[in-house]
C-alpha cells in the first residue's frame, strides 16, 4: 500500500515540478513571448517536438480546429487557459495573420 501511496506522491511531484519551473531558454526557440508561451510549450511538447508549431503553415482557422482537436484527444489545457493558448497560436503562428 505505500509503494502505491509513494507512486502517486512522485507522479504529483512531477507534474507540480512541470508546472511550476520555468522553460529553459534553449526549448523557447522561437516562440515570441506572450502571455500563453511556456504553456503552449509545455502542454504541446508532451506528444509533439515544438517544431511542429513553428513548420506549422496553418491559417487562423486551422490553429483554432486544431486546438480544439488536441484538446478532444486529451491534451491537458485547463479551460481557463483556452482562449488565451487560441490567441497566442493564431497571433504568432497563422499564415494569415503574419
Amino acid at each position: 500500500m505505500k509503494a502505491k501511496k509513494s507512486g502517486k506522491l512522485a507522479l504529483r511531484l512531477a507534474v507540480v515540478t512541470v508546472i511550476l519551473c520555468p522553460v529553459p531558454g534553449w526549448v523557447q526557440g522561437p516562440f515570441p513571448a506572450g502571455e500563453a508561451r511556456d504553456t503552449v510549450i509545455v502542454v504541446c511538447s508532451q506528444c509533439h517536438v515544438l517544431t511542429r508549431i513553428t513548420d506549422n503553415d496553418l491559417s487562423a482557422e486551422e490553429w483554432e480546429f486544431t486546438l480544439y482537436d488536441m484538446i478532444a484527444r486529451g491534451a491537458p489545457l485547463y479551460e481557463s487557459d483556452l482562449e488565451t493558448v487560441r490567441r497566442y497560436l493564431i497571433e504568432n503562428f497563422a499564415t494569415d495573420e503574419r
